[in-house]
């Protein structure tokens, strides 16, 4: 076996140089010789004379599938709709669900009390009692609920209904009312007596009054 030999970097050097050498340099292609427009050819004939080196592809040949028609609603029709909508609405033709008015609230102090809520918003409980607070300041509003709580209580009581309002007359419009009730009604000193709590139904105050469902004592 004829032993492997190997050239220094100098070598390689001499042997690029050589080979640089020896490459014929490629010849520069000729330029297109410039067109000749003249003013008095027609333009249809120049755009010929531009389009002579052009390939068709075929493409063009072949006619595109038809579009599939669209059809657009009146739009008249659903604005009569929206109209006919908006009449029954304030006519009260419309049952409202007050969930979707944005004043709702729900909470359940006690876990078991998440079973009763639906039945409560619906009106599924008869109102035994109610509280007034609107109108009050916080400090007044807080020792009437409260005294208004134990008196249901001692009555057992299930089901009563506390109005707060929907804060229009306050300074911002803001139903601070209605915040520091629900604080109230997850209080650790009244949570224990509460089962659950929701906004009322529109006859009754809607989103400016509360169901409340109370713990009735066990004999």
């Amino acid at each position: 076996m004829k032993p492997t030999t190997y050239r220094s970097f100098v070598e390689l050097k001499t042997l690029l140089r050589s080979d640089k050498t020896q490459t014929p340099m490629p010849s520069p292609k000729p330029a297109p010789e410039p067109v000749r427009i003249s003013a008095a050819v027609p333009d249809n004939e120049l755009f010929e004379q531009s389009m002579e080196d052009v390939k068709p592809l075929g493409w063009s040949n072949t006619s595109s599938p038809g579009l599939i028609p669209i059809e657009i609603p009146n739009p008249q029709e659903s604005e009569d709709e929206g109209l006919q909508l908006l009449i029954d609405f304030v006519k009260g033709r419309v049952p409202i669900d007050v969930v979707v008015s944005g004043e709702y609230v729900e909470g359940a102090p006690d876990p078991r009390g998440r079973r009763w809520l639906e039945s409560l918003r619906t009106g599924h409980f008869a109102v035994q009692a109610h509280l007034d607070l609107h109108g009050l300041g916080i400090l007044d509003a807080r020792d009437q609920f409260e005294r208004f709580i134990r008196n249901c209580l001692w009555q057992a009581y299930g089901c009563v209904r506390i109005v707060h309002g929907r804060g229009q007359h306050s300074a911002d419009g803001h139903p601070l009312l209605k915040e520091h009730l629900q604080k109230w009604l997850c209080s650790r000193r009244m949570s224990r007596h509460i089962l659950a709590y929701t906004s009322a139904r529109l006859r009754d105050g809607g989103g400016g009054a509360l169901y409340v469902l109370l713990k009735r004592k066990t004999p």
